[in-house]
């Protein structure tokens, strides 16, 4: 099991495994398979014979009365028994038993794959963030920059008469603006971080260090007919298999209510070994007595509940509700899962289009900001039109990064929709 190393730069698959052994989601839904998986195997256990011991050892004194006069007793003893049963005959109940514990067993699974997708989402989504926090970070102290040179160009040509005072004190709100746009751009940067942390499953303050950003992904595999890709879902999903699997648990219930209206034969025998020593005095005569003493016992059990005040009918009508319930629960989840894909589809395809415009965005702004740079070195720009462009520039830039990031994301999103994350 990987563990966290502080040395080390991690990428996103990095963190995605290390998020898989120190989530503790992934490990709570794991430990509720393996209870799942034992309370399967412990639904099999009537079809065995129950076997038990028992000893009984002691001393005691009494009397029983007599005609000439009490007898008095002393006696020691100490008995084993061995005692055997089984269960011959319940008319359905165990395989009932047996059939829901495994199928809540095969729901358990499911739902722990289905975590893992869902922790996988987080990381992903969680580290595009980030990756856009860093961006906006550097397109922040660009701006700062920026806004600096500008109001120390603009301060030196109001001493010289070339500029008015106006233009001086605009400058200066611009380097507050740029200063707290970077303030807030750090915490952001830092806040996106601790979020990344804590779902891998280290503390927000873990250092955990980046390695350098990964290419965005892309819609090209799951870019298939919106229709296609819901049918898959609910062919594939984890946790719309687990829904059914609950289904099954619930039939399986309704039959164990419905066999309880039956009776329930049993093989019951016992061997018991009973060594005592037996003193008695009754007037002036006494005797003792040892001996031991062998028993033995088999017998053939029915019983038969014949009338418990409803007890019985009410419960098989509960347990059919129950049953009905689960069938509308998962055509339920069904709808819901028919929704999530429709919308996380058209969601990424917005996001990829939103790339597109933020890559010419970004190649407009760098015209312009070129083009203001030229002119400046002829005179014909004045340097807060150069600050302005540059500002420009990285907001644009910011813009792309944020567009990857939301791309990146909702493609993460269609794929859990869907239910193929890796």
């Amino acid at each position: 099991m990987p563990s966290f190393e502080p040395s080390r730069a991690y990428d996103l698959g990095s963190l995605v495994e290390l998020a898989m052994a120190n989530n503790p989601k992934t490990r709570s839904a794991l430990f509720s398979a393996l209870a799942a998986e034992a309370a399967a195997g412990e639904s099999r256990s009537p079809y065995w014979p129950q076997l038990s011991a028992q000893f009984l050892g002691g001393y005691d004194k009494w009397y029983t009365p007599a005609t000439v006069a009490p007898d008095f007793f002393r006696r020691q003893q100490a008995t084993t028994v061995l005692s055997i049963e089984y269960l011959l005959l319940d008319f359905g109940r165990r395989a009932a038993d047996v059939s829901r514990a495994v199928a809540l067993f095969e729901a358990s699974g499911l739902l722990f794959d289905r975590k893992v997708q869902e922790v996988v989402f987080s990381v992903q989504s969680r580290f595009f963030a980030h990756e856009a926090a860093l961006t906006k970070e550097s397109a922040a102290v660009a701006m700062l920059e920026a806004a600096g040179t500008a109001m120390e160009t603009t301060r030196l040509e109001v001493e010289n008469g070339l500029s008015a005072r106006p233009e001086l004190l605009r400058s200066k709100r611009n380097l507050m603006d740029a200063e707290y746009e970077l303030a807030a751009a750090r915490a952001l940067t830092r806040n996106t971080l601790g979020d990344l942390c804590v779902v891998v499953g280290l503390p927000a303050n873990a250092p955990v260090k980046l390695s350098a950003k990964t290419s965005p992904a892309t819609t090209a595999p799951l870019r298939e007919d919106v229709g296609g890709l819901i049918q898959k879902a609910l062919a594939i999903r984890p946790d719309l298999a687990a829904k059914a699997e609950e289904v099954r648990a619930s039939e399986a219930a309704t039959r164990r209510a419905g066999a309880d209206f039956l009776p329930e034969v049993r093989l019951e025998g016992n061997y018991a070994y009973s060594a005592f020593q037996y003193d008695s005095e009754t007037g002036p005569r006494s005797n003792s007595n040892a001996a031991g003493i062998n028993g033995y016992g088999a017998f053939l059990n029915v019983e038969w509940d014949l009338f418990d005040g409803f007890e019985r009918v009410e419960r098989l009508r509960k347990k059919s509700a129950e049953e009905q319930a689960a069938r509308e629960n998962l055509a339920a989840a069904r709808l819901d899962a028919s929704r999530d894909v429709w919308t996380s589809y058209h969601d990424t395809l917005s996001a990829a289009r939103r790339i597109d415009s933020a890559e010419a965005f970004v190649a407009s702004a760098q015209e312009n900001f070129s083009a203001i740079e030229a002119s400046s070195r002829t005179g014909l720009s004045q340097v807060a039109e150069l600050a302005e462009a540059a500002s420009l520039l990285a907001e644009a830039r910011f813009e792309r990064a944020e567009a990857l990031a939301i791309y990146s994301t909702t493609l993460a999103e269609l794929a859990l929709a869907v239910g193929s994350v890796k």
